[in-house]
């Protein structure tokens, strides 16, 4: 399978009404299918799975919101940051008043390849993208294979 691309007219009068492409999920999958599937690769029982996705988890929790940042090594970095107002001066900042919403980020493990300096990302290098049924047309690459810069 791979990435599906929808197709979506730009609301933007500057923007002239062009298109653009957009990702769309095929669908979720959830801790327990996760675990199910990840037994089948390792000796660890489903549930051990499972208690440790859930374990991770709680301690992740734990840990951002004690001001760290947690890196899963080869998988990435999270960590909170907030969105907030602007203010004149530094004494008008009211944390109550000023800090509108806490966010966690992540960002994708990446490493520089030695040789040619390339960036590998796991998660998305080689990613096969296919555009969805209702765009094709005969003219039309619908496949391809997307190589990071």
């Amino acid at each position: 399978m791979g990435l599906s691309i929808r197709l979506f007219k730009h609301k933007k009068k500057e923007l002239n009404g062009k298109w653009y492409g957009k990702a769309t999920s095929t669908g979720e999958v959830h801790t327990e299918e996760l675990a199910r599937n990840i037994c089948h690769d390792t000796t660890l029982t489903e549930a051990d799975v499972h208690a440790s996705i859930i374990a991770l988890v709680e301690e992740m929790k734990r840990q951002l919101q004690d001001g760290r940042t947690v890196v899963l090594d080869g998988f990435g970095r999270f960590h909170l940051t907030i969105k907030s107002d602007m203010v004149e001066k530094p004494e008008d900042f009211n944390l109550s008043k000023h800090v509108k919403r806490i966010l966690c980020k992540f960002t994708p493990a990446a490493r520089r390849n030695q040789f040619d300096r390339h960036l590998e990302r796991p998660f998305t290098d080689g990613v096969n993208l296919y555009m969805a049924e209702e765009y094709i047309s005969p003219k039309m690459d619908t496949t391809t294979k997307v190589q990071e810069e």
